[in-house]
């Protein structure tokens, strides 16, 4: 069985405030809140040796501070930038680690999350707290049986959200 681990990007700063959308960096709670990210994954005992990372800005700072004490290997691809959920899967299954964790973008992100969330058929508190609103720095992790996304087998493992939850 496989782990993948879907993390969104953490709080950017506004769109005036960089040269291009690709460009927008991480804010000071942006930086804490992936480091908080990453603090719960290890917590969960969660261990991705994988990262593949949006190209963006964003996403290669989140990584940066969210993922500095798994020191896994470091993939950047173009392909994940503003990704529908079907092509963050195929990033996923395309790869052969035993644990991934990718870091994109929503509403990609967050509708890969519900949609495996939904298929897992998990009622608890843990899943339903997922439902809809996916804020930035959350993560979630399944265990994956399958390669096919409608056939995959999901069981939620763990997630996380920063406190405030408001993006």
């Amino acid at each position: 069985m496989r782990t993948l681990i879907l993390l969104r990007h953490a709080k950017a700063v506004r769109a005036h405030e960089a040269d291009s959308d690709e460009e927008r960096g991480l804010t000071g709670r942006g930086r804490r809140d992936a480091a908080a990210a990453g603090a719960a994954m290890a917590e969960a005992g969660l261990k991705p040796t994988l990262a593949l990372i949006s190209t963006a800005e964003r996403t290669r700072e989140t990584a940066q501070h969210g993922l500095a004490n798994f020191a896994p290997e470091m993939r950047f691809e173009d392909a994940l930038y503003h990704a529908a959920p079907e092509s963050i899967w195929d990033a996923f299954t395309a790869s052969d680690a035993e644990s991934v964790v990718i870091v994109g973008h929503n509403p990609g992100i967050g509708d890969l999350v519900s949609m495996l969330v939904h298929q897992a058929h998990d009622g608890s508190k843990l899943a339903r707290d997922l439902s809809g609103r996916f804020p930035t720095s959350a993560f979630a992790a399944f265990e994956i049986k399958g390669e096919v996304m409608r056939a995959a087998g999901p069981r939620l493992i763990a997630a996380w959200k920063p406190l405030r939850g408001d993006d």
